[in-house]
């Protein structure tokens, strides 16, 4: 009898310790006013999208990937992107840690099409939120929501698609955002992608509640795709974007009502640094847009992009996420992270103005 309450004793003990693994999830809402963690990411200004993953070696924008070992960088070089960073004047930088073909930038315990089954096995996302942190640079991660009917990658990779024999989409998605935010120290922000492609149970709320039950100091965003932040497409969000557009004329207000309730959600611009006419997906202002960089992709002149985003930072848009890529090998083309600190200096002098 004794050994039986002992075992008893024993499980329940183990309940206990699982049972506070796992987060408490609460409702979350979005910031009614100015509030000081708000105010802190607008006086950052200028933040880098750093587009990285299986689409790079692939070179297709959306890659339909079936085969790990096809992400094999010679080199991925963070720190010295970070101080490219810093000589422009960059106070946060966004990795693209899963992208539209699923492929993972961390050994991900619900997949095994993630770096640990390819002939780069190192964690990519713990090599840059280091990075990010010894140079100052806010990490922050993006992940791109999948598993409805318009982009599965189950329907083309035989590996997600025997996954998905035991699973969902969404377990997958809830699973690994848990991951990237509870395995890498305090993420400065999530920056979720294509909520339009995501397992149509999953909403929006659910995701902003598990991140924001982690971490509740953690920024959620919520791409709202080509538009120029008047419409609220996906929410909650922290913040409204125009991605690759502008605000309108008249002007960007951060004061919104949703639901009949006023929120506080400030603009980020997001604009693309490469152009490839043969590649564009025809999302920018200005001809051949392209996220990744590719071998026949050029930096735009710096000129042409400081035009489009001064004109977000007069009409209101409070950041500016530039978008940028190392090639194959890991790294910046000195080309690239010369043109970037260029931007930079002038982004910096507009301030001052």
């Amino acid at each position: 009898m004794r050994i039986l309450t002992l075992m008893f004793s024993l499980f329940l003990s183990i309940g206990i310790i699982e049972c506070k693994q796992i987060p408490k999830i609460h409702e979350h809402l979005p910031a009614n006013r100015e509030t000081t963690s708000i105010v802190n990411w607008e006086n950052l200004r200028f933040g880098a999208f750093v587009h990285f993953n299986d689409n790079t070696f692939m070179e297709k924008e959306l890659s339909q990937n079936t085969d790990p070992n096809n992400f094999n960088p010679k080199q991925i070089d963070f720190n010295g992107m970070m101080a490219t960073f810093q000589k422009a004047g960059i106070k946060y930088a966004v990795l693209t840690t899963r992208h539209n073909s699923g492929f993972c930038l961390w050994d991900s315990k619900v997949t095994s099409f993630d770096i640990a089954s390819s002939l780069y096995p190192h964690d990519v996302v713990k090599l840059f939120v280091e990075a990010c942190r010894k140079y100052d640079i806010k990490p922050c991660l993006y992940y791109c929501l999948w598993g409805g009917k318009d982009w599965n990658p189950a329907n083309w990779n035989p590996i997600i698609k025997e996954e998905l024999k035991t699973t969902t989409p969404k377990e997958i998605i809830k699973v690994q955002l848990t991951e990237l935010a509870e395995n890498y120290g305090d993420i400065y922000e999530f920056w979720l992608d294509m909520q339009c492609w995501a397992d149509p149970t999953l909403t929006a709320q659910e995701s902003y509640n598990l991140l924001k039950s982690i971490n509740p100091n953690t920024l959620v965003h919520f791409n709202q795709q080509v538009q120029d932040g008047n419409t609220i497409r996906y929410f909650p969000t922290d913040m409204m974007n125009g991605e690759e557009r502008i605000p309108p004329i008249a002007g960007y207000n951060p004061i919104r009502i949703y639901n009949s309730i006023q929120y506080y959600l400030p603009f980020e611009y997001e604009i693309t640094s490469q152009r490839c006419d043969q590649r564009s997906l025809g999302n920018g202002l200005m001809k051949g847009s392209v996220w990744f960089t590719y071998s026949d992709s050029r930096f735009y002149p710096v000129d042409s992009l400081y035009t489009y985003i001064k004109k977000s930072y007069d009409r209101g848009g409070s950041n500016v996420l530039l978008s940028t890529a190392p090639d194959k090998t890991g790294s910046y083309r000195k080309a690239d992270a010369d043109s970037l600190i260029k931007l930079g200096k002038m982004i910096h002098s507009y301030r001052k103005d």
